[in-house]
């Protein structure tokens, strides 16, 4: 799609004096193909970016939306002085506007895969997410996936936080030391779900137990 619909009951707009108006039961639509007002504050839409929600307003009292790059300064229509920052939105490869569901400050958004599964370091090792959720995230929901090949009866872990040193979401594979699925080898795979902080703009940290053990990272949504 190339629209946002955002609602709102009530949202609180300023100013660059910091003076505030409160506006009730906003409805607007915001279009990406088009600039300016209920579009693009500039330019023209770019594929593989993160466009920030606005609500602005003018001294009308009129209230409408505005696509920006900029998370913090977007530049406003003339006549327009009054913004609220709302969310950001991501224009995927393909050029559309992903899936997306926001209420308040909680995203529920098209799985996007920072990390396909692979062998992963054994020391602590950083995510790029920045295709993922977008700078203004304070946190990340996401499913991790874990593999393990190694023989016998064994524990194997995986470790993923939003720090280099954690705290660390640990959870662990059990292998039985029985042979099944393909190739008839010793393997373990689960899928589980968490909330990590984010400590750092769009980056989380994991690593393994060993070097038989692989990784899967996908985000279903963040918060602001």
């Amino acid at each position: 799609t190339h629209e946002l619909q955002v609602t709102s009951d009530e949202i609180i707009l300023q100013n660059h004096r910091d003076a505030n108006r409160r506006f009730a039961m906003v409805d607007v639509t915001i279009d990406v193909d088009i600039t300016g007002v209920n579009g693009l504050d500039t330019g023209t839409k770019s594929t593989d970016t993160w466009y920030h929600i606005w609500i602005i307003s003018d001294r009308r009292d009129n209230v409408k939306g505005l696509f920006s790059t900029s998370a913090s300064n977007p530049q406003l229509p003339r006549g327009y002085s009054y913004k609220a920052y709302v969310g950001a939105i991501y224009n995927n490869n393909q050029n559309y506007l992903i899936s997306y569901y926001q209420n308040d400050k909680l995203v529920w958004a098209e799985k996007s895969c920072p990390l396909a599964m692979s062998a992963f370091p054994t020391n602590p090792t950083n995510i790029d997410l920045s295709a993922s959720v977008p700078s203004t995230a304070t946190s990340i929901i996401t499913e991790i996936s874990g593999l393990t090949n190694i023989g016998g009866h064994e524990i194997s872990n995986i470790y993923v936080g939003p720090t280099a040193t954690g705290p660390w979401h640990n959870r662990w594979m059990m292998v039985s030391g029985n042979p099944q699925g393909a190739g008839n080898i010793d393997h373990v795979q689960f899928v589980t779900q968490c909330e990590i902080l984010l400590d750092s703009t769009q980056q989380i940290y994991a690593y393994v137990g060993t070097t038989d053990d692989l990784l899967e990272i996908n985000v279903i949504g963040w918060k602001y």
